[in-house]
């Protein structure tokens, strides 16, 4: 590709949001259906989903028709709406809200790229980088809450800059700020106060940086607040009024500010995101040192450079000083991330650029592009063989699938660092495009290659459904529980059985649910096969069925007065799940 037919390329907007809008079609929303709901949340939102539907109550969202309040309703609210030509969920429709966050996510960061630099090539590699990302490329197929919050976060930043260096749009008010605040009311519908905390702590820092706090502490501060509670506020005020103050205090307090402080799941060191954060970020995160250096480097660039340190340092900090850590809490920070690399990366394949005039005194293209690319890799080939090795011992019956995935990471880490090689010498730009593009296409074919068929096969030992389809055939129309199953894991049965469980505080809840001795004679192959002992009586000789972990069969296993019986066992995920029956056959 020679030098003119690149500028071509960013002449315009339109063939840079069409390969996006491609590319994330590709990643993000081919085959969404192509595999089950997996434990734990992929079941628990589509199923809070499907009852909105059942019950027509949008107010208060439900599980197994409890009350639950983890998070805000606005992911469950979406599900709902997009299946409602449908009337009830599926996995493609539960999975879109997170499909479109990520296009969402993708789209602003290009937009946020060009305001930031005033060039569609480093807002196209921004993007690009983003939406190759792993952690974003997982959580825009997965049913979670946190691409959405990850969009509006994104958007609300977006806009923050883009009103805050054009501060004339609007006559009484900066449109984009208020558009902002919107944007930050929706996220607290998503997941909570942190979509206010976050994006406030960051351009507080940027503005303190800039000098220039004291130029927003103004009336106009107060309309943006306004913006956000006129969002997000009714729908806090419609759920005390209907589920009580014990429902909003769970929701704010607990699963927010408790969970900060002193969580009761997730705990990790405060240093969990430095050793997490490179996995996350793979490949590029081996080039996000040469980005931090130059943008140090570049003092025309300050305000950009501000602008996205105090985005990633604000997010990373606050999220290191969180007691509960899990890798997706970071994804608002990865378009920060992206839009460093991609300025690298557009300096490093730009003619006439910053890091040409650069290279010739500290920035060295040895010390700050081959050595990171060489490691990158050679992580690749690390991987690739000891990935296969792992497979090979561990899940032998996998190594045809992981095959052809070894061997194409391999060969795109050797084409990749080849290009880097031949591209260090002067003038050699269309080298460093070909490095850049094989990296983007290898890595796009093996983020397809792992949704379209590594997924796919582990969709059996992963899915309650063909587990849950059994049980329908054997239990029927009669009363089924479920025990030894946490209530948030519960969220796959619930869903694929299509009905409500009974569920059970201990044990002896569980024996009374199985009811009396009936009087049926057993055979010894029958005593052999499935008895065993279950407690007190609640109904007389009618027939129920419960789904029942590993460890607690095994506790009931001769503990009292009744025949239990072993009808259906399965593997689902890491657990052992068995149907079990107080009546044989």
């Amino acid at each position: 590709m020679g030098n003119g037919t690149i500028e071509e390329l960013f002449e315009s907007d339109r063939p840079c949001i069409a390969l996006l809008v491609s590319l994330c079609i590709v990643l993000f929303f081919f085959n969404l259906g192509g595999r089950d709901l997996w434990a734990p949340d992929e079941g628990e939102y589509a199923q809070i989903s499907q009852e909105m539907l059942d019950t027509g109550d949008w107010v208060i969202p439900r599980m197994n028709d409890q009350p639950t309040a983890q998070k805000p309703p606005l992911f469950n609210w979406a599900v709902a709406i997009i299946s409602l030509p449908l009337g009830k969920v599926t996995e493609v429709t539960a999975r879109l809200p997170s499909a479109l966050g990520g296009l969402a996510g993708v789209l602003a960061t290009y937009w946020l790229g060009k305001t930031l630099y005033g060039n569609r090539r480093t807002a196209l590699f921004s993007a690009l980088v983003l939406a190759t990302t792993p952690i974003y490329f997982h959580q825009a197929r997965w049913v979670q809450v946190d691409m959405l919050l990850c969009a509006f976060v994104t958007l609300s930043l977006s806009l923050f800059y883009y009103g805050y260096t054009n501060p004339t749009v609007g006559a009484r008010c900066n449109v984009p700020l208020l558009l902002g605040s919107f944007c930050m009311g929706l996220g607290v519908l998503t997941k909570g106060p942190m979509a206010i905390i976050l994006p406030s702590l960051t351009i507080a820092l940027f503005l303190a940086l800039q000098g220039r706090i004291k130029e927003f502490l103004n009336r106009r501060l107060i309309l943006y607040i306004v913006a956000v509670f006129v969002v997000s506020i009714p729908w806090y005020l419609a759920s005390y009024s209907r589920g009580g103050a014990d429902f909003t205090r769970e929701l704010i307090l607990k699963h927010n500010f408790q969970m900060f402080l002193e969580t009761w799941s997730h705990k990790q060191p405060i240093y969990y995101y430095l050793w997490n954060l490179p996995w996350e970020f793979s490949p590029w995160v081996v080039f996000l040192p040469s980005a931090v250096y130059l943008l140090f480097l570049n003092g025309k660039e300050r305000p950009q450079r501000d602008f996205l340190l105090a985005w990633a340092v604000v997010m990373f900090c606050f999220f290191s000083l969180a007691q509960a850590k899990q890798a997706k809490y970071l994804l608002p920070m990865m378009p920060a991330l992206a839009l460093m690399v991609g300025r690298f990366w557009e300096e490093l394949c730009t003619p006439h650029s910053t890091f040409r005039t650069l290279n010739k005194g500290c920035l060295s293209y040895k010390r700050w592009v081959l050595i990171p690319g060489g490691v990158m890799s050679g992580c690749m080939l690390l991987v690739g063989v000891l990935g296969l090795w792992f497979v090979k011992k561990r899940y032998p019956e996998y190594l045809s699938l992981f095959v052809p995935l070894s061997s194409f990471l391999t060969l795109l880490g050797g084409s990749f660092f080849l290009g880097l090689l031949y591209g260090g010498r002067e003038g050699h730009f269309r080298q460093r495009w070909t490095a850049f593009i094989s990296l983007l296409v290898g890595l796009s074919l093996l983020l397809f290659y792992y949704h379209a068929f590594v997924q796919k096969e582990l969709n059996p030992r992963n899915s309650a459904r063909p587990f849950c389809q059994e049980a329908v055939r054997v239990v029927k129309e009669r009363p089924l529980g479920i025990f030894g199953i946490g209530y948030h894991q519960i969220g796959p049965y619930l869903f694929y059985t299509k009905r409500r469980l009974k569920t059970f505080s201990d044990q002896g809840a569980l024996e009374e649910f199985l009811g009396p001795e009936p009087d049926l004679p057993l055979s010894p192959p029958q005593a052999e096969k499935g008895r065993f002992r279950a407690g007190s009586p609640s109904a007389k000789g009618e027939r129920v069925f419960c789904i029942i972990g590993d460890a607690q069969l095994a506790a009931l296993k001769g503990a009292s007065k009744v025949p239990v019986y072993n009808l259906l066992s399965a593997a689902v995920g890491h657990r052992r799940i068995h149907l079990i029956s107080n009546q044989p056959g």
